[in-house]
């Protein structure tokens, strides 16, 4: 089962990694006050339509998120500036994934390059059964992010129910974690 709108990010756990991961060109960080206006100016229509986003995000929204519920962001290696993000879960033995690239990182080979680079390190330091990511159903970009990294797609999952009736439905992707 995936996350649900009650997770308040006491499952999550990207506290177990370390401060940053090296990535080359960017890095994989833990998120600071100053990031959450720049994180909400990464969202776009095309992202919100993606991820089946609410209309308005913004940094009430956004700082529990990425400050207190398992985010690590994805910044520029040169600059610091933040150009998505990532968020983990704890599903007893399974870690689910999620992740997110702005405008400007889209199309360059980051998303599938961060989700590997804490995928390998997940694996390394919590050792679960499997990776497992919810991707919303006909978001095409992300399922191809998923094939690249190493995924297999399982199927259709139970939609997922939010606040004020929106709905997400998605497809379970899986990373099988060879035991040892």
């Amino acid at each position: 089962m995936g996350h649900t709108p009650a997770d308040d990010g006491r499952e999550v756990f990207a506290a177990v990694l370390p401060g940053r991961l090296d990535g080359g060109d960017f890095l994989l960080r833990h998120a600071r006050e100053d990031d959450v206006v720049v994180v909400v100016e990464l969202v776009d229509d095309e992202m919100r339509e993606r991820l089946q986003l609410p209309d308005v995000v913004d940094a009430a929204m956004t700082a529990p998120m990425i400050l207190h519920g398992g985010a690590l962001l994805i910044v520029d290696a040169s600059t610091d500036a933040p150009l998505g993000g990532l968020r983990l879960f704890l599903h007893g033995d399974a870690v689910e994934l999620g992740y997110w690239l702005g405008p400007g990182a889209r199309g360059r080979g980051v998303a599938t390059r961060a989700l590997g680079l804490a995928a390998d390190a997940v694996v390394e330091r919590l050792r679960p059964s499997r990776l497992e990511l919810r991707i919303t159903r006909g978001n095409e970009a992300s399922e191809r992010v998923a094939e690249r990294a190493g995924f297999r797609l399982v199927g259709p999952e139970p939609p997922i129910e939010y606040p004020a009736g929106r709905v997400l439905h998605t497809t379970l992707w899986v990373r099988d974690v060879p035991p040892g």
